[in-house]
């Protein structure tokens, strides 16, 4: 999730939105103590963070569901936690359930 914060807040910097390093800092310590659970939390803690100018609010607002989705709790790497064995039988299953919906599709 560091990855996707620190991407988000490049991203912000492109579009014009200044950010110091220790604003990202500030973003970076704010999530990790509040957490990523609660959607609005999370968003609430960016914005409140990175965002100085008002008229910075609205580049945020149209950004921040491109990196962190539009509902429920921002995008996480569920796999991150994952052993290598369990990523490796993670990913026979989703082969295997890919597989499975092959075969369907064809027989219809």
């Amino acid at each position: 999730m560091e990855e996707r914060i620190a991407d988000f807040i490049a991203a912000l910097r492109a579009a014009g939105v200044r950010i110091s390093i220790a604003e990202s800092e500030d973003a970076f310590r704010a999530t990790d103590r509040l957490g990523m659970k609660e959607r609005q939390v999370f968003q609430d803690a960016l914005r409140t963070t990175l965002v100085k100018e008002n008229q910075d609010r609205p580049t945020f607002d149209r950004m921040f569901p491109l990196y962190f989705g539009s509902g429920g709790p921002p995008l996480q790497d569920l796999a991150q936690d994952l052993t290598p064995e369990e990523r490796e039988m993670l990913a026979q299953a989703l082969r295997a359930l890919l597989e499975q919906m092959r075969r369907q599709g064809q027989e219809s």
